[in-house]
């Protein structure tokens, strides 16, 4: 993968970090998840990074959702799958369980996400979450990065 997707994939990551609660539409997880960004914010952020990477880059990602992590059945998760790499902006929110995973994970592999007992695929709808709130939260990102250089 180029640098200068994951550097920008890293900019995303810092943007989301950088706003409150508050700045996001009420009805995103950026809004609703009582610990803020990322605990709780896999699903939206992945699609929100899916959308990044189709309109800065033209190329298409798959949601990726596991469920069942080691002892907990019901413990999920969501990323992307671009070019055949792990992308992963949000699996830190998992530190406080006892992994020790960095904030921004591009990797062809790794053991954290292979850890699920299962795990399902699906392309992204891109029209249908352009009428989204998602598409609202990424025009700020886009906004964030340009005006703080980020």
């Amino acid at each position: 993968m180029k640098d200068s997707i994951i550097v920008d994939i890293r900019k995303v990551r810092t943007a989301l970090e950088s706003f409150d609660k508050s700045d996001f539409h009420y009805k995103t997880c950026f809004y609703k998840c009582l610990d803020g960004f990322p605990s709780g914010c896999c699903g939206d952020t992945s699609n929100l990074l899916g959308l990044f990477l189709k309109t800065a880059y033209g190329k298409d990602s798959l949601y990726v959702s596991g469920k069942g992590l080691g002892n907990n059945r019901e413990k999920s998760h969501a990323w992307l799958l671009y070019d055949d790499y792990i992308i992963d902006i949000t699996a830190d929110q998992f530190n406080s369980i006892g992994y020790n995973l960095d904030k921004v994970i591009v990797s062809k592999s790794s053991d954290f996400h292979e850890s699920f007992s299962r795990i399902d695929r699906h392309e992204i709808n891109y029209d249908s979450l352009c009428k989204t709130p998602i598409a609202g939260v990424l025009h700020k990102v886009n906004e964030r990065i340009r005006s703080r250089r980020l």
